[in-house]
Parts: structure tokens; C-alpha cells; sequence
């Protein structure tokens, strides 16, 4: 839980080619200033995202948008390793010319501000043409600059993700059919109703009607993490977004998040950002200003 937040530099992208891990792959809850586009070439597990999960395998493409918690949690081994190449980006920047590309530009904004929007793509029918768009820019930052071929593989990939909407939309209307929750995200559409509260095991297992013992075991089994690691970290995201735009006072902040003792929730804020809520508000001011 000392990896919660993960801040991304103010560059206009940030580039990860194929990056390989076999072993020791900690899985943790964060987010980004900046969007981002998760590309799998290898690997098996799940992501965690907007109270749902998803599979990890060959060929999937994720959108995590600006500030949205989510989580890898990957299953990794020699004889199975997760292999990856990663975009984390400044919209505004790598987007600035999409207007003249009105679909493409629309489908940006949808992906990065919307509420339901889907954000994962599974692109296995096209891995090897993406596969070669991710070989040809990373070959393209070795001898030019960074703009104009940055724009260009932006623009592909959000290109192959059009395409996959369109036919996941032909596939809906044919067959009408909707997958049934997993119990993880039933569990998460329940936190986020409630994180403000003080939780209750009772209240959730009676209202899900399940077991206190099976609530627990299914949440750490599906996501990789424990529902009080959960919870805390949304807690602490929320303060975070609260200390960044409004002026309430400390104590009111870790109040509305369902931390109702201020030397607990100043505690915890800094066990898991590594700064105390009021440094942390100060910062995030002078960044602004």
C-alpha cells in the first residue's frame, strides 16, 4: 500500500516499449495525472478499473483516463510473463491537431471525460498491426523528434479502438446481451456507494447477500488486494481530489472520506502518499498557481 500514487512528470508523453516481467510483479491501486493506454502483448490477470474487472491476454488494449483508480493485477512467471508497452499522455498536447480528425477527436474526449464509456478493447484480430505501429514509433524516436510521430500513433491506436466499438456495437444489438457481474465489482459499486461511512462488514454481506468470510475471500481472490486495502485507498483518492480543489479544513476532508479521526486520517495520508494532507494541499497549490 506505499505505492498508491504515482505521479507522472509533466512531459507531453511518456513512452514504455515491451516491457517484460517474469517475477516479483507488485500489483498496486494509483493513477496518473495524464491519460493512459495500456497495450498487452503477454500475460494473464486482470485489471481492476471504474468498480470492474477485466482480462488480461494477448492483444488487449486499455484506457485509463486522468486521476482514475485502477489497478494490474498479474499473474507472472517465467513460463507466463507480462509483457507490455504503455503511452501515459498530456491530452491537451498529444490531442491538440485531432480537430482536424473530428471522429477521432470526439472518441478522445469520450474515452478521457466519460462516465460509461468502455475502456477495455479486445484487439487480439489486430495484434500484429498494432504490433507494428508500437515497433515502427519506438524506432521512430531513435532518429526524430517526438511530435509528429507521437500524434500519428495516437491517432492509430484510438483508430483501432473505433473500429472494436463499432463492432462490439453490431455484436450488442445482434445478440442483446449483457455479462453478469463479478462478485468483486459488485462488492466495489457497493463501496463506492458507502466509502464515506463507516464501513460495515454485516451491512454489506446482508445487502449482497453473502457470507462476512466469503465477502472477503472473493474480493482478495478476484482483484489481488483486501477489501480494507480497497477502501482506504478510496478513501485516500477522494481526500486527495478534495485537497486539490476546495478549501475545507483537514479535519472536514477526512470526515466526508469516512475518516472521522484527524490524527488517523493524517496518519494514514501519509503512510500512503508520503506526505502529510496539508503538504500535500500546498504543493498541488503551487503547481496550480
Amino acid at each position: 500500500m506505499n505505492h498508491l500514487f504515482q505521479q507522472i512528470d509533466l512531459n507531453p508523453f511518456t513512452w514504455v516499449h515491451r516491457r517484460v516481467s517474469e517475477r516479483d510483479f507488485q500489483g498496486f491501486y494509483h493513477w496518473h495525472q495524464g491519460c493512459e493506454l495500456l497495450f498487452v502483448h503477454r500475460g494473464q490477470g486482470r485489471v481492476i478499473v471504474n468498480q470492474q474487472t477485466y482480462e488480461i491476454k494477448k492483444g488487449m488494449l486499455f484506457f485509463f483516463q486522468p486521476f482514475q483508480l485502477h489497478r494490474i493485477n498479474v499473474e507472472v512467471s517465467p513460463s507466463t510473463p507480462y509483457e507490455r508497452s504503455v503511452i501515459h499522455f498530456d491530452p491537451l498536447t498529444l490531442g491538440k491537431h485531432l480537430h482536424l480528425f473530428p471522429s477521432l477527436h470526439t472518441l478522445l474526449k469520450q474515452l478521457q471525460n466519460g462516465v460509461n464509456e468502455p475502456q477495455a478493447f479486445d484487439l487480439e484480430n489486430t495484434y500484429n498491426y498494432i504490433y507494428e505501429i508500437c515497433e515502427t514509433f519506438q524506432n521512430s524516436l531513435q532518429t526524430s523528434s517526438w511530435e509528429e510521430d507521437s500524434q500519428l500513433f495516437l491517432m492509430q491506436l484510438l483508430s483501432c479502438i473505433r473500429s472494436n466499438m463499432n463492432e462490439v456495437k453490431c455484436d450488442a444489438t445482434s445478440t442483446n446481451k449483457l455479462r453478469s457481474l463479478h462478485y468483486s465489482e459488485k462488492i466495489m459499486h457497493w463501496i463506492e456507494e458507502h466509502y464515506m461511512e463507516s464501513f460495515d462488514l454485516n451491512r454489506l454481506s446482508s445487502e449482497l447477500h453473502l457470507s462476512k468470510s466469503y465477502v472477503s475471500r472473493v474480493f482478495k481472490r478476484e482483484t489481488g488486494s483486501s477489501l480494507t486495502e480497497y477502501i482506504t485507498i478510496r478513501r485516500i483518492k477522494q481526500a486527495c481530489q478534495l485537497l486539490q480543489t476546495t478549501d475545507q479544513p483537514i479535519e472536514i476532508v477526512g470526515e466526508s472520506v469516512g475518516l472521522g479521526s484527524t490524527s488517523y486520517f493524517i496518519h494514514v495520508f501519509k503512510k500512503l502518499i508520503g506526505t502529510t494532507p496539508h503538504q500535500y494541499r500546498l504543493s498541488h497549490q503551487s503547481v496550480r498557481s
